[in-house]
């Protein structure tokens, strides 16, 4: 037999997994996209991915998607992902939330967001509460039914939402940092062969190559640049070692990757 909450939640028409997992990532989406056009315009010279700035911007964006969310989940609004898949927020008794309560339900955000097993936990909930719900007491519902179409599309859209999100994991906590460490590698291998080209003219021009780092510079088409450039390829901390005799020279550094790995170049 059913019990009363099963009931009462059959009444209220629980939305399913998957259109709040679409609802969800419609909200998240303009989050992003946010983030990305704000960072490109008042920081111009940096790029997104790689901004100095990255974290306090994160923060930011963040505080904005919780306080969207916080507005539209209360006093009977919608955000524009529920809205879209007719989906409103509500207490266990069919009623709009207060403000206060969906403010603690947005801030409750962060607490779903460990591993993310608080937003799964709706799997498992007979009412299909996130820990975000299960702190105020609140319940997503479907307003208008669905048809079966429109429900299988829902499945789908949510399937790609979810591996979507999945490739992004991998490719921030496993692919990305592989390959960066790579690239660092890479770019300090190529650092060494420009200075080894500067090593070349410096012997053409005095007659043997030189152990001064800083004499290389001015020898570049661009001196101001290169020294940035430099900085950017190896760490500064140990710097560029070079030993030099009038017919050959070996220059070491480390590349800017997780492992400082050493770098060498002997020439000719």
């Amino acid at each position: 037999m059913e019990s009363e909450n099963q009931r009462q939640w059959k009444e209220l028409n629980l939305a399913s997994f998957s259109e709040r997992v679409v609802a969800f990532s419609v909200d998240l989406s303009l989050a992003v996209a946010g983030y990305i056009f704000s960072h490109a315009l008042i920081f111009r010279h940096d790029s997104v991915l790689s901004s100095a700035h990255q974290a306090e911007w994160t923060a930011l964006w963040t505080f904005l998607f919780l306080l969207y969310q916080a507005y539209f989940s209360g006093e009977g609004r919608s955000s524009l992902g529920k809205r879209l898949l007719g989906l409103r927020v509500v207490d266990m008794d069919g009623h709009p939330l207060s403000l206060g309560q969906s403010g603690m339900r947005s801030a409750s955000y962060l607490l779903s967001s460990i591993l993310d097993i608080g937003f799964l936990w709706s799997l498992f909930n007979p009412a299909r509460q996130c820990w975000h719900d299960m702190v105020v007491g609140s319940v997503v519902i479907e307003e208008h039914p669905k048809a079966a179409a429109a429900r299988a599309l829902t499945r789908a859209a949510a399937f790609a939402c979810l591996s979507l999100v999945a490739g992004l994991w991998y490719w921030n906590n496993v692919a990305s940092p592989r390959y960066h460490r790579l690239m660092n590698v890479a770019y300090a291998q190529v650092g060494m062969k420009e200075l080894g080209q500067l090593e070349t003219i410096y012997r053409l021009q005095n007659g043997r190559y030189t152990d001064n780092f800083f004499a290389l510079a001015p020898l570049s088409a661009q001196p101001r640049a290169f020294m940035r450039n430099m900085s950017n390829l190896f760490d500064p901390k140990t710097g560029v070692q070079i030993t030099a005799t009038d017919d050959k020279y070996r220059i070491t550094a480390h590349a800017m990757d997780d492992n400082r790995t050493l770098v060498a170049l002997n020439g000719p």
